[in-house]
């Protein structure tokens, strides 16, 4: 147990040195339990737990990749952020359940924002469920995942008559998402005052506001780049069988 601490320590202490291109590295090792990190040259293979047993992989040479997928067992199946450069390498002949295309952005530290318009308040874990009831993504995440961030992240919601209406929370690796306004409640600039409110939160924290929208989510889109926010890098996350 010594041994993987220090470890994490050096490696925690590497990867700042590039803040911004490890930023959900330096999160998911930050805040989840880790049962293995390897290395490969400039390479690092990293296995956490949070809702999964999850594979996360920094490297940024097209030679190392092949030595990194030399690392891995068989009881690797899940990867989580995977650059998209790097997929086809860690597919090669592989069956995968499931794979989901991400972008992700960030706000720069020079951005300034206004204050949000609506007032919001941090969730509850009786609220999971229905955050869980409205996500999309219902075949990669569990309840118990939803019910550990309100309790462990950060999380902001809106709610009107008692209801909740509006919310969004950030994710085991930091990434701010889920954000979802019931129809009932939207075009109110309700998802602009729960963004505002989970940066503000995240930069309080001394930690860069990022999140992944998936491919086509336009109104996702068109609200964090009005905000400030640039695109980074093409990521994805995918079991394998």
């Amino acid at each position: 147990m010594r041994r993987i601490v220090e470890q994490i320590k050096d490696i925690l202490k590497s990867l700042k040195k590039d803040r911004l291109g490890n930023v959900n590295l330096i999160n998911f090792i930050e805040n989840n339990h880790i049962t293995g990190i390897e290395r490969t040259g400039n390479s690092l293979l990293v296995r956490g737990k949070s809702d999964r047993n999850w594979v996360y992989i920094g490297c940024s040479s097209e030679s190392e990749i092949a030595a990194v997928r030399g690392l891995l067992n068989e009881q690797d199946k899940c990867f989580a952020a995977i650059e998209a450069w790097m997929v086809p390498v860690l597919l090669k002949d592989e069956v995968v359940s499931w794979n989901v295309s991400m972008a992700q952005f960030y706000l720069p530290d020079a951005v300034d924002l206004a204050e949000p318009v609506h007032q919001t308040t941090t969730l509850s874990e009786k609220d999971a469920g229905t955050v869980y009831d409205n996500s999309e993504y219902q075949e990669q995440i569990a309840l118990e995942y939803i019910q550990d961030r309100i309790r462990t992240g950060i999380s902001k919601g809106i709610y009107e008559k008692n209801k909740l209406v509006a919310w969004g929370l950030t994710h085991d690796d930091g990434g701010l998402g889920s954000l979802h306004v019931l129809e009932e409640a939207r075009r109110k600039g309700y998802g602009t005052s729960i963004t505002l409110s989970l940066i503000k939160e995240v930069r309080r924290a001394k930690q860069i506001p990022f999140c992944y929208i998936e491919k086509g989510n336009d109104k996702s889109i068109n609200l964090v780049s009005k905000l400030g926010f640039i695109k980074h890098r093409n990521c994805h996350w995918f079991e394998i069988q």
